[in-house]
């Protein structure tokens, strides 16, 4: 045991959680260093419990290791106490497969998946002892690359990153583990991975960078042995991604616009790919995922499939869209009925046309008496408060829905049944790459009476009322439409103790106020800014494959309160995001 392995074995047994910190999962794949051509550690910054539940690094750790002869290794952000014991004991971050720092690697990539965990990026670089921005960085430092959906607009963080990977990267990943392989120097490889269309490299300048597409979206790079956790994390289920992309249209969505064009799997490939997963893993549930597994073209036929093979087997089917028939689905793939998730974002028509939501009041109805008709006692929902040209009629629409939602449960039910209507009201913020980029938030004061009215009104009994929090809302906010300059606020919130942000009991509003106005800004005005529709927005050097035009006209659309239909199933809205060779692909 090496000296650093000793010392990181004393630490343990003082902090929350060690295991977080130990490795040695099952499916771990451990290469040995001496014969690895090259070494790459993939991070999620975020606590382990977080970021093992995350899909896509699972993805690109197993292709990694299964198609080339690098080694990858994983790295969490270490909670406060633990990070603070690494300072005091001089202990760098180090990998959980081999317990080495993270400094040592060839390349170093982190997942951006949301704007509350930017601090905590600044605390791995720290930890690991990588200079902070990569303008300081040497020969002896690894590549520090970024991706993820938070990359669509990479200017927050520009100075923090050599380089950011745009888009989907299953096609790319083997390209640059080939890059680093063929050229053992840092500069050269930089040089190397900035050809690449789908690379930013901010050292450059706001050069153009297009989105990677993983066309084919082939069944070989979903990981069939997965990592399994020691400790407990937010998703413990197997899981196949059945879909990628989403046709809906809903204006808020950047998942929506991303991940255009729709992709799917056959279902013969996700049974066997399921079944598989669970075979090597344990687990007695396995999650369909996309982002609307009920518009799976094949979603019966793979839930037939599977529990022909594993008839107790619970399958999860999360994000289907507010209808009976997935109810109905999602009552047959589940063993152990508990609750059911909907989601239709706004309780009123006229915001669900102006949001592009295209629901109406009977189809929720219809969802919910199925849903308590199916056996589900618990009903979770999901609004949003804020939204561009909100009133008072749709904040009081989402409490009238409570209200509505509860009176069919006792119709169902009856009067003296236990059953819950959990209402969630999170806060609208506009995100690069929607219709909805050039619109402001809503100011935090209003913010706060809506939900003040919403806490009034709402009756208590069979429902449970969840409202996010204003302050860490706008902060989103005045990260995801951030230009370079705002990489100064996150650097001096950091240092001003600011980490882990998206966890309420050590999020430090104080820190962030400070760190705006020293750099002459003011959180909630950057929040609340709207975009002139013509003007030049920090991200329009990121191309997503949709056209500005189609997003403009759909912001048009939505300030004339229209809808605009499923190019699936009414026809192509010209989006951009077919052109070229990448096309939708559905399975039949």
């Amino acid at each position: 045991m090496s000296s650093l392995e000793q010392v990181i074995e004393s630490i343990l047994p003082g902090v929350q959680k060690p295991s977080r910190y130990i490795g040695g999962e099952s499916n771990q794949v451990v290469k040995d260093p001496e014969t690895a051509t090259a070494r790459v550690v993939w991070s999620y910054p975020d606590a382990y419990e977080i970021g093992i539940s995350n899909q896509a690094l699972q993805i690109l750790y197993s292709m990694v290791n299964e198609r080339t002869g690098a080694s990858a290794e994983r790295a969490y952000c270490p909670w406060p106490d633990m990070a603070d014991a690494m300072r005091e004991q001089g202990v760098p971050l180090f990998s959980l497969e081999t317990w080495r720092p993270v400094r040592d690697a060839d390349l170093w990539g982190i997942t951006l998946q949301h704007e509350l965990c930017y601090t905590n990026v600044l605390e791995m670089l720290d930890l690991a002892g990588v200079p902070l921005h990569a303008a300081d960085r040497t020969q002896d430092d690894p590549i520090v690359i970024a991706g993820g959906p938070c990359a669509s607009n990479p200017e927050p963080l520009a100075p923090f990153f050599d380089c950011f990977l745009i888009g989907e990267g299953e096609d790319l990943v083997v390209q640059v583990v080939e890059i680093l392989e063929r050229l053992p120097d840092r500069r050269k490889r930089l040089l190397a991975l900035s050809r690449m269309p789908n690379v930013y490299v901010p050292a450059l300048g706001a050069h153009l960078v297009d989105r990677a597409v993983y066309d084919s979206f082939d069944i070989s790079t979903q990981p069939t042995a997965p990592i399994v956790p020691y400790a407990s994390a937010i998703f413990n289920r197997a899981s196949v991604e059945v879909m990628r992309g989403c046709t809906r249209g809903c204006r808020f969505c950047h998942a929506g616009t991303w991940y255009r064009p729709v992709r799917e799997r056959p279902a013969e490939k996700v049974i066997e790919a399921g079944l598989a997963a669970l075979d090597c893993t344990g687990y007695d549930e396995l999650s369909l995922t996309s982002l609307a597994t009920s518009d799976y073209t094949d979603v019966e036929k793979a839930i037939a499939g599977i529990k022909a093979v594993k008839p107790n087997l619970h399958l999860s089917l999360p994000s289907n869209r507010v209808d009976t028939g997935p109810v109905a689905l999602s009552a047959a793939a589940n063993t152990r009925q508990g609750s059911i998730t909907i989601a239709p974002e706004a309780a009123t028509q006229r915001m669900r046309d102006i949001i592009c939501k295209t629901i109406d009041d009977d189809m929720i109805e219809a969802a919910i008496r199925s849903a308590f008709e199916a056996g589900y006692t618990t009903l979770k929902t999901y609004f949003m408060v804020g939204l561009p040209r909100e009133t008072h009629a749709e904040v009081q629409g989402i409490v009238d829905f409570g209200i509505r939602a509860r009176e069919i449960g006792y119709e169902v039910l009856g009067p003296n049944a236990r059953f819950t209507v959990h209402v969630s009201a999170s806060n609208f913020v506009p995100k690069p790459h929607t219709p909805f980029q050039w619109e402001g938030m809503a100011p935090r004061a209003q913010l706060k009476l809506k939900q003040q009215y919403i806490r009034r009104a709402m009756p208590r009994q069979n429902i449970k009322l969840s409202l996010h929090d204003p302050t860490t809302s706008m902060l989103e906010g005045a990260l995801s439409r951030g230009g370079r300059h705002t990489a100064k606020v996150i650097e001096r919130a950091w240092k001003s103790g600011a980490r882990f942000d998206a966890w309420n009991e050590l999020y430090d509003e104080r820190a962030w106020f400070a760190a705006f106005e020293a750099e002459g800004l003011d959180l909630d005005v950057e929040a609340e800014r709207e975009f002139l529709e013509f003007e030049s927005l920090p991200w329009d050097h990121v191309r997503s494959g949709l056209s500005k035009e189609f997003l403009l006209d759909e912001l048009w659309q939505s300030r004339a309160e229209a809808i605009t239909g499923d190019c699936r199933w009414d026809g192509c809205t010209d989006c951009g995001a077919c052109l070229g060779p990448i096309r939708t692909r559905v399975v039949n």
